[in-house]
């Protein structure tokens, strides 16, 4: 029988898990050691399924190739894989939606509360024992303030789940969701995207990256959010027109932000938000726990394996989800 090929295209955290389990079921398996922006054309021509979490998968080794059966991504979006032509090409494209959403949540209402009650410049502070600084460094109760979700899908839901015990009102925008699950929710559903940010004290993203919501957020609709307002975004960077965020914090037109996605990954150290002491940064982790990791690892190895039995695999992306 024939020996079936995986590729783990970077050094997933727990990628030993992935490993582990493909080998027992008699798989061979490579892991890159470094992350490449671009995976290696060889990798997609000489193998039969790919495991890819941030690496963007490359055109021409698609067109080429006649080993290539899956493509699992190691997340929920697939703006670094060529969809469509994989489709043409009969090779199934899968994610992993739901298994990290309660992590991103989780990490947003962390953000949330740590912005508001300044947990980094009192941690600071309290490292140089500076005492009498104590009355400069004020918190905000979350208590009474108006969050606005834009993308009310897994991520957008589980967000307002876990704000709901701080007695906060709960605005959302998201065209494509029904009024039925708006309602069950207990929000509010506004039908543009102006009258959330002119309402919201903190506005977060959870909306993919597409040819619609690429900049939603530009210079204007910065200058609509409230003054002192604060912008989250661990959806996707390009969603964000990050030179426009950048004049809006560095002038103080807003609050503050936390960036955890970039319109350029790996962000280079070039990069001027890096410098904007008023923001709070992370590196694409926001659904990074060891509980993610471990689920999804085993979910991607059933997958791909599922696919290698001549089975249909789950979350094949262009296909509605149950």
């Amino acid at each position: 029988m024939k020996q079936f090929r995986v590729y783990i295209t970077e050094p997933i955290p727990m990628y030993e898990k992935m490993v582990k389990l493909l080998r027992s079921s008699n798989v061979e398996v490579e892991v890159s050691k470094v992350f490449h922006e671009y995976v290696p054309e060889d990798k997609l021509l000489e193998f039969d399924g790919v495991i890819v979490a941030d690496s963007k998968i490359p055109i021409e080794p698609i067109k080429k190739t006649e080993r290539l059966k899956i493509i699992q991504k190691f997340g929920v979006g697939v703006d670094n894989i060529p969809v469509e032509l994989c489709k043409s090409r009969s090779i199934y494209v899968c994610n992993i939606p739901g298994i990290n959403s309660l992590d991103v949540a989780e990490f947003t209402l962390a953000v949330i509360l740590s912005i508001l009650h300044r947990i980094r410049e009192r941690d600071r502070m309290a490292r140089k024992a500076k005492w009498s600084d104590r009355p400069r460094v004020l918190s905000e109760r979350l208590t009474g303030k108006v969050i606005g979700i834009i993308g009310f899908g897994r991520i957008g839901r589980q967000v307002a789940m876990l704000l709901k015990p701080f007695r906060v009102r709960i605005v959302v925008y998201d065209p494509y969701v029904s009024d039925e699950v708006v309602k069950e929710a207990g929000v509010e559903r506004v039908g543009e995207l102006d009258q959330l940010l002119k309402a919201s004290d903190i506005v977060t993203l959870h909306i993919p990256l597409t040819g619609e919501t690429r900049h939603m957020i530009g210079w204007r609709e910065l200058n609509i959010m409230k003054r002192n307002a604060i912008l989250i975004n661990t959806s996707r960077g390009a969603v964000v027109d990050e030179e426009a965020l950048y004049k809006a914090v560095k002038s103080g037109r807003l609050k503050s932000a936390h960036i955890d996605v970039w319109s350029v990954e790996p962000v280079p150290k070039s990069n001027p938000m890096l410098k904007v002491g008023r923001v709070q940064l992370s590196l694409h982790q926001a659904s990074w726990s060891v509980n993610f990791f471990m689920e999804a690892a085993e979910f991607c190895v059933e997958n791909i394996l599922k696919t290698f039995r001549g089975l249909k695999p789950l979350n094949v992306v262009w296909e509605p989800m149950r």
